[in-house]
């Protein structure tokens, strides 16, 4: 999926985000990360919603891939965010694509479940398999790493305008 300088890049951008929130809304790091994984959860509804994977009363394709991706990309801040907020060395981590799932239905399920098994048990094992269902689930939407990074970019970009504007 993203290659080792791709991931400490985006990871890097992340942190300068979270500080610069965190600094902007007098917040403590700690004190944010129960909203964090809340914050997770509605994005990867979000991105569900958009993929419409689960929608079998409806025969409406998924959204353009560019909609998607940044539902996608949204729930990777998250993601990462907490992460860095529990210092886990991401350096450990190495992707392995999950070839069990035939249906994208029962990656999402494993996907939600798992973040809130990490909820819990903030496991660096947890964290890494949450990785490994999140990164086969966009490499099964057809998303490549330069699409993932260029998306990262662009929102990171995004997000700190935001920052800027009191959003």
């Amino acid at each position: 999926m993203l290659n080792a300088k791709q991931f400490s890049t985006i990871i890097k951008m992340q942190n300068q985000l979270d500080k610069k929130i965190i600094i902007n809304h007098n917040l403590s790091d700690n004190g944010t990360l129960t909203a964090r994984f809340l914050a997770l959860l509605v994005e990867l509804g979000e991105f569900a919603n958009e993929q419409r994977c689960f929608k079998y009363w409806s025969t409406k394709p998924s959204s353009e891939k560019s909609i998607m991706l940044e539902e996608y990309i949204d729930s990777l801040h998250f993601i990462l965010s907490i992460g860095t907020s529990l210092k886990i060395n991401f350096e450990n981590f190495n992707f392995l694509e999950k070839t069990n799932y035939q249906d994208l239905n029962l990656a999402f399920i494993d996907l939600f479940s798992l973040v809130t098994t990490f909820f819990r048990t903030k496991s660096s094992n947890d964290f890494f398999e949450l990785l490994n269902i999140y990164f086969t689930i966009g490499k099964k939407c057809k998303f490549n790493s330069e699409d993932i990074i260029t998306c990262y970019i662009y929102k990171n970009e995004v997000n700190h305008l935001r920052q800027s504007q009191n959003y």
